[in-house]
């Protein structure tokens, strides 16, 4: 090392401050560290995640059977074909893809794990953000914080202050740490075990054991035919019906554009294809739900019957008001073949040996599995500042549903609901690499969305599902017009983010200060 570059500030510092600085390795995060790697080999950049690995959902959630609910072929990363041959993606084939993908781009070199990005202030004097990144334990060697004075030790939490020209956040959309829990009555009187997804214990015994799987989204969909396959006793409990849709479980449309098409060719023209069909698809049953249904009911016919798809699979809402479970080769359907049960009805009480319904009818349980959904979370939990004042995410207007307006050098990734989440974060990557490198041309690296002259009052995530409505009012807010809105649309989206303006009602420079940020 030259004495030139020993004297040199480490990076992070206000004086030699990270050109970028990314929270989130799962998905989300390491997609734009593979677009950031390629499009500038000199910056200097950092990638943050509060958990122990990389993976994000891949990592913390580990409940027998978890899957993707989006095909492999839209989920996976556009630059690195998914190399298995199955519709859906195992949880632990995910995360291996991921941490591959992270090898290859330089982000394992660059991760800090266990690194819980707590606070993140604008200073407009330094035209930088000041992230506090605030670390449990100070012991692990995954992490590779520089020994400067910006690194502060309170009881066995350690705070290192990182200072960076851009920020954005892949940490998602939910909390990790803790999913949705309900209240139930008389819990206190079962005798059991009672499971929440996010927290799956090891060594959990399923042969022979009465499992009952409160919920109807997509966990208790993939937990029930697993739960069976383990030699459980399982009956899924359900307030109401939810749509679940048979597909086949191996890549049909993936494998024949590779038949006529070179590798590369073959991936990018499955992924259009997967992408343009579940758009269809949602169009359809939005405005034709009758003929959605219709369809759905033929491919549940071929495993059920008539009666049980109308009281259990037979929702009184329009098809993806909430999302459309998926179910490989019908694989609940089987279960349900075999001996798994579906239950609807409503919860009276738990009792010692289960659940009481308000019909009066009782489930025995051994184990009790609260599939009960998500708890929204902006931002990782953390605080957002400008020049020390916080911001509150619900009083915020998104741009493009990946910026907010007035916030300078800020993005985020938001996936979409009603379709694959890799589709729009591959886009999201995509566009904010250009806006950079746009800056890096002109010397304007400082930029913000104007603020609009009339706010929105539509909520971000616009789901009619449980988990959203609950979570709502965590997250900042859509506009009235373009570029102000989020549209579940990925060929509405194409292109907007990949051909759009990326200049449109953006300020850069000094006029960053004078009508941006207000």
């Amino acid at each position: 090392m030259t004495a030139s570059a020993d004297r040199r500030p480490p990076a992070g510092t206000p004086e030699n401050p990270l050109d970028l600085l990314i929270v989130g390795a799962g998905i989300s995060g390491i997609d734009l560290a593979h677009h950031v790697r390629n499009a500038f080999p000199r910056w200097s950049w950092e990638i943050h995640d509060a958990h122990d690995d990389l993976g994000g959902t891949w990592h913390t959630f580990r409940y027998p059977g978890i899957r993707s609910d989006s095909d492999m072929a839209t989920f996976g990363f556009p630059f690195r074909p998914w190399p298995h041959g199955s519709t859906l993606g195992q949880g632990d084939e995910i995360k291996e893809y991921i941490r591959d993908t992270a090898r290859d781009c330089g982000a394992l070199d660059r991760l800090h794990l266990g690194s819980w990005i707590s606070n993140a202030d604008w200073r407009s004097e330094k035209g930088l953000w000041q992230v506090t990144s605030v670390r449990a334990d100070t012991d692990s060697d995954t992490d590779t914080d520089p020994d400067t004075d910006s690194v502060a030790t309170t009881g066995t939490a350690r705070e290192r202050t990182v200072w960076a020209r851009r920020l954005h956040f892949g940490s998602g959309y939910y909390s990790h740490s803790e999913g949705f829990r309900p209240d139930f009555p008389g819990e206190e009187e079962f005798s059991g075990q009672i499971i929440h997804p996010q927290h799956w214990p090891d060594g959990t015994q399923y042969s022979g054991r009465k499992f009952v799987v409160i919920g109807s989204g997509a966990t208790a969909v993939t937990l029930v035919p697993a739960l069976e396959q383990l030699g459980a006793d399982v009956t899924m409990l359900q307030r109401t019906p939810g749509y679940v849709a048979p597909l086949p479980e191996k890549d049909i449309i993936s494998a024949v554009w590779k038949r006529v098409l070179p590798a590369q060719l073959a991936y990018r023209a499955a992924r259009f294809s997967h992408g343009a069909r579940d758009m269809g698809q949602y169009l359809i049953a939005q405005h034709l739900p009758w003929a959605f249904k219709q369809g759905l009911r033929t491919m549940q016919g071929r495993y059920i019957s008539r009666e049980q798809i109308n009281e259990h699979f037979t929702p009184s809402y329009r098809p993806w008001d909430q999302r459309v479970c998926k179910a490989p080769n019908g694989d609940i359907f089987r279960a349900m073949q075999r001996g798994a049960r579906v239950v609807t009805g409503h919860i009276d009480t738990f009792t010692e040996r289960g659940i009481r319904l308000t019909s009066g009818a009782e489930i025995e349980a051994d184990v009790i599995v609260t599939a009960t959904g998500l708890e929204l979370e902006a931002f990782g939990g953390g605080t957002l500042c400008v020049d020390g004042r916080e911001l509150l995410p619900v009083d915020q207007t998104s741009y493009r549903g990946m910026m907010l307006a007035g916030v300078p050098n800020f993005s985020f990734t938001v996936g979409y609901v009603n379709a694959s989440w890799t589709l729009r974060a591959d886009m999201v990557s995509r566009y904010m690499v250009k806006l950079w490198r746009a800056g890096e041309k002109t010397g304007e690296t400082i930029y913000a969305p104007i603020p609009p002259e009339q706010k929105g009052d539509r909520p971000l995530l616009d789901l009619d599902a449980g988990y959203v409505r609950r979570g709502a009012h965590r997250f900042p807010r859509q506009g009235t017009t373009r570029p102000w809105t989020y549209v579940q649309n990925y060929l509405v989206e194409i292109p907007e983010l990949a051909f759009g303006d990326q200049r449109r009602d953006m300020a850069f420079g000094d006029q960053v200060a004078t009508e941006a940020v207000r």
